[in-house]
């Protein structure tokens, strides 16, 4: 699920809105469920000032979307995560508390577009920019080569670096896949040509902040390794991170197969 900071839900409620409409998209593919998560901070940040202007129809269209949302309570364990977020990566208290919100609920991914403070470099949950959330238009992500310009354009040289390293090894990129917006639903599979597939169509995937291991017998290989972690069903490595690329990259190496002689 996803967490929500103030600043792209005030850009969602402005009709024709660049960043805000790819924000409010998610709020009409999620209806009529929840549509995320977020602090209960969210209230005076986002109301407070169209409340003191008396902008009736934006507080009409601000209540809407805090009404598809649920607003978590600062308690005290979020208290304390905020204050070590906030010593981590220099945040202020309450963007600390958004942050913490979004990590102790187990968000998927936090949406902001407050770049200068929540820098893509944090670990403990995707940091997701309103200008990530659809690919650009015109490119044309179902074959290999698009895939590859969207995940770049999303994730920068952190994506060219683990290409440049994955084909290197002898990994080639075969499968490109769009199963919505959100982790691991854009990304391009890397196949091993030394390696059986009738089971299965690759051994890895790279998404814009990611490389992650979906079988099972590479997961024990690789999940003690440096940088990894667990998420959902796979073992993954955040390439955003420092360090990251080398850290997949080492990974994707140890299961690496050789070809037969």
């Amino acid at each position: 699920m996803d967490a929500f900071d103030a600043d792209v839900l005030i850009y969602a409620a402005v009709p024709g809105h660049p960043l805000g409409e790819q924000v409010a998209a998610l709020f009409r593919s999620a209806a009529p469920a929840t549509a995320g998560l977020g602090s209960v901070l969210l209230l005076p940040e986002v109301l407070g000032r169209p409340l003191r202007d008396g902008a009736v129809d934006e507080v009409r269209i601000l209540a809407a979307l805090l009404a598809r949302l649920d607003l978590r309570p600062v308690d005290r364990a979020t208290a304390e995560l905020a204050t070590a977020l906030s010593g981590r990566y220099r945040l202020k208290a309450a963007d600390a508390t958004h942050l913490a919100t979004a990590v102790g609920m187990g968000a998927d991914r936090f949406i902001t577009n407050n770049k200068r403070d929540f820098v893509p470099t944090i670990t403990e949950v995707q940091v997701t920019y309103p200008a990530d959330l659809a690919g650009s238009a015109g490119s044309d992500i179902s074959t290999v080569g698009g895939m590859l310009a969207e995940l770049v354009r999303r994730g920068g040289a952190p994506v060219r670096e683990t290409d440049v390293a994955l084909r290197a090894m002898g990994y080639v990129p075969a499968v490109p896949e769009r199963q919505g917006d959100g982790p691991r639903e854009v990304y391009l599979g890397w196949v091993d040509p030394a390696r059986d597939y009738t089971r299965g169509r690759f051994t890895l995937s790279l998404d814009a902040r990611t490389v992650w291991f979906t079988r099972e017998a590479d997961q024990r290989e690789v999940r003690d390794m440096p940088g990894a972690y667990t998420t959902g069903s796979y073992v993954a490595f955040r390439i955003s991170a420092p360090g990251g690329v080398a850290h997949a990259t080492a990974a994707a190496r140890k299961l690496k197969r050789q070809p037969p002689a």
